[in-house]
């Protein structure tokens, strides 16, 4: 957590001197649109939420006489929803060309772009003066027309890339105007004529031709994403297209200690680009924030600049660490775990209750009918004394779980505890540091590695890990803090 802290300190950095590129996917573009293709997207209309992307590829299988139940369009996890669709189109109807789905898609985009009502991330990007530049790696103009909203259609600037015939053809970022913004698309953008990559093999294409032409095509842009900090929102990146933008920004390799600081949001588990920029990236960091927390802590930072106290409020979900006080305090612990787990975790519960805490939250003993679920667990994710992560090879198969979220809020609570906080704990056989788990020690868990590890084999703690608990105990009720 020192890292992270230390991190986010550099992030302080960049937003304050105008030093920080958001780089945005198309989880970024999670839109509300009005009900019907005829109405306008007025305020106070009937609306719902979704992916636009999700939304347009689900459209474009319906064009080609596709089911779209039959993909998993809305799972981030499943890859960019146009590449799925598009690659389906591919696969079940061979003499389907690319540029007829190209034409398709832009059709579809044109058709569903004025019905966008809000798009929240966006939009709170846009307003924030502190970002100038931009890259989107959607073709679409829903960037744009919240920057136009935001700072005056005079004040916004875009260029877009596609491979050419003429390599020395330019497609670089202007000069930036004051107050101003900038918006390059590597990828390509539907309303400047230039053809985007949709699919997989095309983002491929376009990024090895970028690398070989950006130099020539857009040296202003090149040199100054060398020189700034990357903030990836909403990207999900595939590891060969992560990979390769990332090595494209920085001048000297991703292992040089001497390169820039990049900043990704952090609502990624384990993969292969996080395992890889864990292990030989020694600037990137993953933070446990979504994308829209990831942008409510640059909205703190940039509210904050020149007060001279530097205080971020509560990511949403969570809340403010207890203050201090020399009178003494009820001491909870929230044990959160995978359902597998269960019998051993139980059996944690009561070691704790016997070395002196007032109270351990159990998702089943804790919650009762009625209950708002996810308000409950926030609320107690907020105000516990300790959370303890349980850490074993039942929680580390699971790809999805309410714990993982558990323990991402837990870890953005603990930015902002400078006392001992996180308490994991492993109950497999073997200790967890030697327990191989790539999950849980993956994408932000990866923070967990420098805690201090404790092991409970079949959540029985052995004396020394009841002798440390049994002081923190004591220590937090006597003293208001831990």
């Amino acid at each position: 957590m020192d890292r992270l802290r230390a991190s986010r300190q550099s992030l302080e950095q960049a937003v304050r001197s105008q030093g920080l590129i958001p780089v945005l996917g198309p989880d970024a573009l999670w839109v509300e649109l009005a009900d019907r293709p005829d109405q306008p997207a007025a305020a106070g209309s009937g609306t719902t939420g979704a992916p636009f992307y999700a939304l347009v590829a689900e459209e474009l299988l319906r064009v080609y006489g596709l089911d779209p139940a039959a993909s998993d369009l809305r799972d981030p996890a499943a890859g960019w929803p146009l590449h799925q669709a598009v690659a389906r189109v591919l696969a079940e109807q061979p003499r389907s060309s690319t540029e007829r789905l190209r034409r398709s898609v832009a059709t579809i985009v044109a058709e569903l772009t004025p019905r966008v009502r809000a798009a929240p991330l966006l939009d709170r990007l846009a307003a924030l003066p502190q970002l100038e530049l931009f890259v989107s790696l959607t073709p679409d103009d829903l960037l744009l027309q919240a920057l136009r909203r935001a700072r005056g259609p005079a004040q916004v600037q875009a260029s877009a890339y596609a491979p050419s015939s003429d390599s020395a053809r330019p497609c670089d970022v202007p000069a930036a105007l004051p107050g101003g913004a900038r918006v390059f698309h590597p990828l390509g953008q539907f309303s400047a004529g230039v053809r985007p990559a949709i699919h997989d093999e095309d983002a491929l294409e376009y990024l090895f031709r970028f690398q070989q032409e950006a130099a020539l095509r857009a040296p202003v842009l090149l040199e100054t994403l060398r020189r700034r900090d990357l903030l990836l929102l909403g990207c999900r990146l595939p590891d060969w297209l992560g990979l390769g933008l990332i090595r494209m920004a920085n001048e000297v390799r991703l292992s040089a200690q001497e390169k820039k600081m990049e900043f990704f949001a952090a609502d990624a588990q384990a993969g292969d680009l996080a395992d890889f920029l864990a292990r030989f990236n020694p600037n990137a960091t993953i933070f446990p924030w979504t994308a829209l927390e990831f942008v409510a802590e640059i909205e703190a930072i940039a509210g904050s600049a020149g007060a001279g106290v530097a205080a971020p409020p509560p990511a949403p979900g969570t809340a403010a660490a207890l203050p201090a006080s020399g009178s003494p305090r009820r001491t909870t612990v929230f044990l959160s775990y995978a359902s597998e787990d269960r019998e051993a975790v139980t059996r944690l519960a009561q070691a704790l209750l016997g070395l002196g805490f007032d109270d351990v939250w159990l998702d089943q003993r804790q919650l009762r009918a009625g209950d708002n679920w996810s308000e409950r667990i926030d609320e107690a994710i907020g105000e516990c004394t300790y959370f303890m992560p349980v850490l074993s090879r039942q929680a580390d198969a699971r790809r999805e779980g309410v714990f993982w979220e558990e323990w991402r809020k837990a870890m953005a609570r603990a930015l902002r505890v400078h006392d001992a906080f996180l308490l994991p704990v492993g109950i497999d056989a073997q200790a967890p540091a030697q327990a191989g788990y790539r999950r849980i020690f993956g994408g932000f868990g990866s923070e967990l590695r420098a805690l201090h590890l404790l092991h409970a084999p079949g959540g029985v703690l052995p004396p020394a890990a009841l002798d440390d608990l049994r002081q923190r105990a004591a220590q937090a009720r006597g003293t208001g803090h831990a």
